[in-house]
């Protein structure tokens, strides 16, 4: 059974607001309970939580899309990367894959029919 593009594009709408608002928030909380950045390293991991935010409201909003959801894969991605190139199990942590998957999902996916980017 053939989806309609009418279902398509509610579809591309919940998995943007589902991926693109777990990013912001993922991103706000940390920020929420750290002191201002004083020294270099910690601005970095403020500047890392800042960009996922970015991505996620990027997402929320559908601008850009596949830069902001390669965006968000990247930051998900690099860390499970790092943890299997030094022995980690493939599947050791689920939820940080199934993060990296959904957001290569809605890369390929698109914005869909509301997006501010469309076009």
């Amino acid at each position: 059974m053939a989806a309609s593009k009418n279902r398509i594009d509610w579809a591309l709408l919940c998995l943007r607001l589902a991926v693109g608002g777990m990013a912001f928030l993922a991103g706000l909380q940390p920020l929420m309970h750290a002191a201002f950045p004083g020294n270099q390293a910690q601005a970095l991991h403020w500047g890392l939580h800042l960009a996922e935010m970015l991505c996620g409201v990027f997402m929320v909003l559908g601008l850009w899309m596949p830069v902001a959801s390669f965006g968000l894969a990247l930051i998900i991605g690099y860390p499970l990367v790092m943890g299997w190139m030094h022995g980690a199990a493939l599947f050791g942590n689920l939820h940080g894959l199934f993060l990296l998957l959904v957001a290569f999902a809605s890369a390929l996916g698109g914005a869909g029919k509301w997006a501010l980017g469309r076009g």
